[in-house]
């Protein structure tokens, strides 16, 4: 059975929906395909692809950082807060410096509070956000609570007013509401012209196999360039089960943690999330606490 993970590099123009069918076309239809995380049409980069049983792990996937490169235009403000939307209002930029971006960059780290965009995946009573405001409705979005944990100019401002921004966020964070309020703070408006997923938890844009590639290549040459759960088992603090506890966690059973051996610690947190490996078992779980014993409680098996 496949359970594996591949790393594809998305162009722009494509949906992620279109990359997951591309795959789905490359493979027996037994095979499940998913993806952890979808991109925009209008960005790039790194888009990860679920193959098998692996196709569980989407959430853990969507709770890892993720670094984004991009690349805004000052002066200009959208209908969709990128280039591919209508310009709903103009402004000069010339008076913005590159050091007055500097110091209100540091506004944006940390958990804040972000309203997402109008035209987004998010969904209202079971239909996506995206869907009617194409529709002629002007869905109304709360703000919710995103965290970014670093934030930086890479670029100086060009003669068009671009500029360019490296930013490592978590789950939720939308980069174009970003690029919106860092224009609403400079006074002057701000949209996307460019963004580029540059990686997800440890897993890296250069390692990705392109668009190209994925067309060309058959299921077999695409599974040699793809990813072990061992592999992504590395984001998260590892134990090892004997037989006996491999055989109590298929069946769902709590095991005691200091009876499992430790092996390596991750960058996941262990209040988030842990796993387990055995010699036919992938598990992650998280942790509990009963009394005085920390019990592994696992929650998403595939053997």
């Amino acid at each position: 059975m496949v359970s594996s993970i591949l790393l594809l590099n998305k162009p722009t123009g494509i949906r992620s929906a279109s990359c997951v069918h591309l795959l789905r076309t490359k493979f027996p239809k037994r095979v499940k395909v998913g993806h952890g995380g979808t991109l925009d049409s209008t960005a790039s980069g790194l888009l990860v692809i679920l193959l098998g049983n692996a196709t569980r792990l989407s959430d853990y996937v969507m709770m890892l950082p993720k670094e984004y490169k991009v690349t805004l235009k000052l002066g200009v403000s959208t209908s969709t807060l990128d280039y591919s939307g209508e310009i709903v209002s103009q402004s000069f930029f010339s008076h913005i410096t590159s050091e007055k971006i500097d110091a209100i960059l540091p506004a944006f780290q940390g958990m804040r509070m972000q309203l997402p965009p109008t035209v987004s995946a998010i969904k209202i009573q079971g239909k996506r956000a995206s869907d009617l405001k194409r529709g002629g409705c002007s869905p109304i979005l709360a703000p919710r609570p995103v965290t970014v944990s670093f934030i930086r100019r890479i670029s100086n401002i060009s003669k068009e007013g671009e500029i360019s921004l490296f930013v490592r966020c978590h789950k939720g964070t939308y980069i174009r509401s970003i690029v919106r309020d860092l224009g609403e703070k400079l006074g002057c408006g701000a949209t996307v012209t460019e963004l580029i997923r540059l990686s997800t938890g440890t897993m890296k844009l250069e390692s990705a196999l392109s668009y190209q590639e994925a067309e060309q290549y058959n299921w077999e040459e695409v599974l040699n360039k793809t990813l072990s759960l061992q592999d992504f088992a590395a984001h998260f603090t590892i134990y090892e089960a004997n037989t006996i506890q491999e055989e109590n966690i298929k069946n769902g059973l709590k095991i005691r943690i200091k009876e499992m051996l430790p092996i390596s610690r991750g960058p996941v947190p262990t209040n988030i999330a842990i796993c387990v490996l055995g010699k036919k078992l992938f598990s992650l779980g998280t942790l509990e606490l009963i009394e005085t014993n920390t019990f592994f409680r696992p929650r998403t098996n595939i053997f």
